[in-house]
């Protein structure tokens, strides 16, 4: 799966994004790899317990706690 670099958090113990699921954060740890540029946009690969169709957080934090209700709202598109 490719997200933008900002939604892979780093902490001293983790490297994860956050997927949102039913309306509720969750860390799901992931191995980077390869670094891309698409339509202008950079991404980076990540390696996990992912599936296609993930919602991932645009900016990943270890401010956002696993467990916490949160509203998703899609990314706006760049015109």
């Amino acid at each position: 799966m490719f997200v933008p670099p900002s939604a892979v958090a780093t902490t001293t113990e983790r490297t994860f994004v956050i997927r949102v699921r039913d309306g509720v954060s969750e860390w799901v740890d992931v191995k980077r790899g390869a670094s891309m540029s698409e339509n202008g946009k950079d991404l980076v690969e990540v390696f996990g317990d992912l599936s296609p169709g993930d919602q991932i957080a645009v900016r990943g934090t270890d401010e956002l706690r696993a467990g916490t209700k949160v509203a998703a709202k899609p990314a706006a598109a760049n015109k």
